[in-house]
């Protein structure tokens, strides 16, 4: 047995309960103009039916006998004629209308004229009933009806048809429009985390969709003012690091402990890399804007590869040439950057590929033959800082931001980045973009 499932959308729910709504307001109000109007036709026309039968006992009462039979057919109408005999059992109870009929017969023919209501043809069924009158002279007068199937007109249901379209059309143009601030307001909070210099919303239409889109707006630029404190606060710290530590490395210089010079210089490699990489995260979103265009994949990853192979970083690359896609250059460079270092790192045999055969989406993956990454961890390592000690090596160093500055370039691309453990040992990387 079927059962009834409330739709999970408003603008579903919108439209059901509005139209349902004006259906049943629609057919309330056909339903009370046609009683009306057929209550004041009925009136209307039992009392033309009984002036019409009145001038018809009126005309039999003045031919003669013998003519009468030739006028029973110029009297007869469509839905009753007349017979000149008397056949049926009386009505014992007849209903409140018709007995009001009969009176008012009664009251048009005159005097010296019997008329009642009677059962005919077939006792068995008591809706085939006649009306029986008695002339001047006695001679009785059958008033048979004819039962006639009820004709609807070929217009009604074409016309009914037309009024459902027109209910269902202008319910939907309704709901449309109330719901359309809705979907603006969910794309703009979608896009919000991705891109903070995004066109407010247009504070226009009724006063609670205005005044919802302008306190979006308002959250927008609060949100857009406290990030770029953020970065200025460490950008600032960043310039304000950059020279003690340039400072201190000049002095390392100078120590005579060769070991332990190169051990002070490590670290304040490392404090300077940390410090780039810290604000780079920092920035993220904000460098990006709207400063998309189309790239060439292939060369941009090409030309990559090629950086590497002059460093002597040995990695493979395959791929259909001439993929483009709408995106900022630097953004992806860096992404592939920090991926391809990763694989380097962590392992060996890199292989990086686009495949573009899917009709909807891009994929670049970053392969690599190595310690791979524990199944419980492969969503946590997109955290700041975050590092996986027993499945790295310690000593390859790294600040744990490579990945959290990956993953936030991609989602502000609109891209989505993952990662999954190989068959036989490593880790995949897989950045898709949509098309």
């Amino acid at each position: 047995m079927a059962t009834w499932v409330w739709p999970d959308t408003l603008f579903r729910r919108l439209a059901i309960i509005l139209f349902a709504g004006l259906l049943a307001a629609h057919v309330l109000s056909y339903s009370l103009v046609a009683l009306n109007v057929f209550g004041l036709s009925n009136e209307a026309g039992d009392d033309y039916f009984m002036r019409y039968i009145a001038t018809a006992v009126a005309i039999l009462d003045r031919v003669k006998p013998e003519e009468r039979p030739a006028w029973l057919d110029r009297l007869a109408r469509p839905t009753y004629r007349y017979i000149l005999r008397e056949e049926g059992e009386t009505e014992a109870a007849p209903p409140k209308r018709r007995q009001d009929n009969l009176a008012r017969l009664r009251a048009m023919i005159g005097p010296g004229h019997e008329a009642k209501s009677v059962f005919y043809l077939d006792p068995q069924d008591r809706r085939r009933l006649g009306w029986l009158v008695h002339l001047k002279d006695g001679s009785p007068l059958m008033l048979q009806f004819v039962a006639r199937r009820t004709v609807i007109s070929p217009w009604l249901p074409a016309a009914f048809a037309a009024q459902l379209f027109a209910l269902a059309f202008f319910t939907w143009i309704a709901v449309k429009l109330a719901t359309q601030p809705l979907v603006r307001l969910e794309r703009a909070a979608n896009t919000l985390g991705s891109d903070l210099r995004r066109e407010p919303l247009p504070e226009d239409g009724p006063k609670e969709v205005a005044r919802a889109a302008a306190a979006f707006n308002a959250m927008q630029r609060r949100i857009a003012e406290q990030a770029v404190e953020r970065i200025q606060i460490l950008a600032g710290i960043s310039h304000r690091l950059q020279t003690p530590i340039t400072r201190m490395r000049l002095r390392a210089d100078f120590l005579g402990d060769g070991d332990a010079r190169e051990k002070l210089q490590g670290d304040l490699q490392e404090m300077q890399t940390l410090v780039k990489q810290g604000l780079a995260l920092a920035r993220g979103h904000d460098e990006i804007g709207n400063q998309r265009c189309q790239t060439d994949l292939h060369a941009l990853i090409d030309s990559l590869v090629c950086d590497y192979s002059d460093a002597g970083k040995s990695l493979r690359f395959s791929g259909e040439r001439g993929v483009t896609i709408l995106t900022h250059p630097q953004a992806s460079r860096r992404i592939m950057i920090n991926l391809i270092d990763n694989g380097l790192k962590f392992g060996e045999d890199v292989e990086v590929a686009i495949d573009a055969r899917q009709s909807n989406r891009i994929t670049i993956t970053v392969s690599d033959r190595g310690p791979g990454i524990p199944d419980e961890h492969l969503v946590s390592v997109f955290l700041p800082f975050y590092r996986v000690e027993a499945s790295r090596n310690r000593e390859t160093g790294g600040t744990g931001l490579g990945l959290a500055i990956a993953q936030q370039l991609a989602s502000a691309l609109r891209a989505t980045l993952t990662l999954a453990n190989r068959d036989g040992g490593g880790l995949e990387a897989r950045l898709e973009f949509l098309r």
